[in-house]
């Protein structure tokens, strides 16, 4: 892995988490720092799978870096899409 593919690898991963964190709907309790880690996480992921995987030129590749926006933003969704709910004080703990 190249220090350019892991530079982009935590830019990308980082800047998806913070989407993710901020496109999240007011009625889901999600901590700050989950998403961009999971996104960072998953983008790195991604990296070294291509890596081990294909014979990739030492600079970036478009097939890395699409790997790293799928893996990253997938990586995000999961966590937005199961974040807990925030329960009215009506409703009580179910």
């Amino acid at each position: 892995m190249t220090v350019t593919s892991l530079v982009t690898a935590v830019v990308v991963g980082g800047l998806l988490g913070l989407a993710g964190h901020l496109l999240t709907r007011a009625e889901r309790r999600v901590p700050f720092w989950l998403p961009p880690t999971v996104g960072v996480g998953a983008a790195v992921f991604a990296t070294t799978v291509a890596r081990i995987a294909a014979d990739l030129p030492s600079g970036l590749s478009l097939t890395e870096l699409g790997l790293q926006v799928v893996s990253g933003g997938a990586g995000v969704a999961a966590v937005v899409i199961t974040a807990d709910r925030r329960t009215s004080e009506k409703e009580g703990f179910r």
